[in-house]
Formats: structure tokens, C-alpha cells, sequence
């Protein structure tokens, strides 16, 4: 279960849910993760036949099981009446992997509140921590990777605007997010051959290799740009960050970079890719 400020989804939102119960018209789905009506347990949302799949239905339970954990959106919400209108074809496999995904953050974030009230000589419960820590940091972003991710780099400046906290709960609280926390990266490497053959030519190199290196500012473990002299005329190149079309665009500006300060100093480059 994740938790959720509102007791029912928004519109356009993609959640998970467990269907619970199959007729030949409609797929009931139980959504644990929002508290719903009051007389509920939690909310409940419906997928009518003709949201279920673009391709002709014989047998609406050839598509779901009873008990199967589908990703669905959400059409419609009425949250007088409970009323949740959910479609299953229009997900894609991409929304899937990043629903899953998300998920899998939200019950981290969860499970760091939860480290921060088991902590000794912390009195706080697991409401009051998600009060006073969860939902202030969660306002400022829209998804749970974010928000662990940018507590992971930047969690002193983040935490010091939460005013309700003491000081040495926010350092046991960023203690326990640098001991559980590791951001997943992406590599991309390579080879770039430099060669100028003019009288100043190892200059003219170094200045080409000073503007590549610059291309990532404030360079950090997590999005950074290493060179390595690998023996002339040859360096090897590094490309690091938390998403591959990130990198992809690194790499783009270094080809930019390299082509430019080539006519400029008159020589030669080439970028193998490993």
C-alpha cells in the first residue's frame, strides 16, 4: 500500500489496483493505495468492456484474472459517490514499467520515514514523520524517484526548509537516506582520437579537451563527464548520468564541441564508440 493525501485518484492519473471481481461487462478494481468513501475500506474503480482492449472481446476474462495486479488510468471520478472509471488499453508498456517503477520509490520513501521512527531517541510515529517530513518534501515534487533522488544530492538544502523538525532529526533522517540510498546510473564510453599536427597543436588539444569536459556543469557522481589519456593521440571519455537520453545528449554536445574547435584549430577528431 502507498500512501496518498487525497482518499481518491485525479483524472489522467495511472495507478495500480488488484482486480477483485470479473462479470461480462465490467472489471471491478480494488485501488489499496486511496482511502475512498468513508464506509469503504478503500476505493474501488470500475473498467467497462470497452476500455479493456482495442481488439475485439469474446471472453472478457481471457484479458484478466481475478487477483491480477493491473496499471490502469483513470478516466473519470466522482468522489460523492466512489465512482471510478478506470481504462486498462489506454497503458502502455512504457506507463507500465514507470508506474512499477514509482511504485517501488514510493514504498522506499515509506520504508525511510518508518527507519527515521525506529531510530533511537527519535519519539515521532510513522504519521507524524510522513506530517512533518513526507508530505512537505512531496509537495515540492511530482514523483517519489525525484524526491529520494534529489535527497540523495542535494539533502541538506532540502531538508533545512522543513521548519517543523529539529536539527538532529533532519541529520538522522539524511544518515539513514545515505545509507539506504544508491541512484541508479547510466555509461555510456568511448575513444576520441585528437590529432594536430600544427606547431602548437598540444595546446590547441588541451583546449579542445578543456571545452569537452566543460560541457557538464557542476559535474557530480550521479551526471558528469570524465577524460582519460589513454596515449597519443587517443583519450578516453566517460559519460555518466541517471538517464540514458540525458547521455545521449551529452554525448550529442560533445560532438558539437569537438567538430567546432576542430575547424577552429585546424585539426582532426574522431569518437569511437564502445
Amino acid at each position: 500500500m502507498v500512501r496518498n493525501k487525497t482518499p481518491f485518484p485525479k483524472e489522467g492519473d495511472f495507478i495500480i489496483g488488484r482486480a477483485v471481481n470479473v462479470e461480462q461487462q465490467y472489471i471491478y478494481v480494488d485501488l489499496a493505495d486511496y482511502k475512498g468513501l468513508p464506509s469503504e475500506e478503500f476505493a474501488q474503480g470500475m473498467i467497462h468492456i470497452s476500455e479493456i482492449s482495442s481488439r475485439w472481446i469474446k471472453n472478457i476474462r481471457n484479458f484478466v484474472r481475478i487477483g491480477q495486479v493491473i496499471v490502469c488510468r483513470v478516466l473519470k471520478v466522482d468522489p460523492s459517490k466512489g465512482h471510478i472509471d478506470l481504462s486498462l488499453r489506454r497503458v502502455n508498456s512504457a506507463q507500465k514499467k514507470k508506474v512499477a517503477k514509482e511504485r517501488k520509490y514510493a514504498v522506499k520513501f515509506d520504508n525511510l520515514l518508518q527507519f527515521l521512527t525506529e531510530t533511537e531517541g527519535v519519539s515521532m510515529t510513522l504519521d507524524e514523520s510522513w506530517d512533518q517530513i513526507g508530505w512537505p518534501l512531496l509537495d515540492n515534487y511530482k514523483f517519489y524517484q525525484e524526491t529520494i533522488e534529489n535527497l540523495k544530492e542535494h539533502g541538506e538544502e532540502i531538508i533545512d526548509e522543513l521548519t517543523d523538525i529539529s536539527k538532529d532529526i533532519k541529520e538522522i533522517f539524511l544518515k539513514i537516506v545515505d545509507e539506504n540510498v544508491e541512484i541508479t546510473t547510466v555509461r555510456i564510453s568511448g575513444k576520441i582520437k585528437l590529432v594536430n599536427r600544427q606547431g602548437d597543436g598540444i595546446d590547441r588539444i588541451k583546449d579542445t579537451l578543456k571545452n569537452v569536459v566543460s560541457i557538464v556543469e557542476n559535474p557530480r557522481d550521479t551526471r558528469r563527464l570524465d577524460i582519460t589519456y589513454l596515449g597519443a593521440p587517443y583519450y578516453r571519455m566517460d559519460v555518466i548520468s541517471k538517464d540514458y537520453l540525458d547521455a545521449e545528449g551529452i554525448i550529442s554536445d560533445v560532438m558539437d564541441v569537438l567538430e567546432a574547435k576542430s575547424v577552429e584549430h585546424e585539426g582532426l577528431f574522431e569518437f569511437i564508440r564502445n
